[in-house]
């Protein structure tokens, strides 16, 4: 989930573009007017490659909560 901003959906894949990360997919849904909520489908190495996307993506401040699925 992320705060619900401008800009929002230009940071993300930069942050990740920065870690030599490919993006799949990106889908999302408002979940209200405060935070909309984050599908990201991503190629990566290995788990030390997803666990550094995963760091940096939590120091970006429009990071609300950040989890691994599959």
């Amino acid at each position: 989930d992320v705060v619900n901003k401008r800009g929002v959906l230009a940071t993300i894949p930069a942050a990740i573009s920065a870690t030599d990360t490919n993006i799949e997919t990106i889908n999302t849904s408002e979940r209200d007017s405060n935070a909309t909520t984050v599908h990201l489908l991503l190629n990566v190495r290995d788990r030390t490659h997803l666990a550094r996307v995963m760091r940096r993506l939590r120091t970006l401040p429009e990071t609300l909560k950040l989890a691994r699925r599959g």
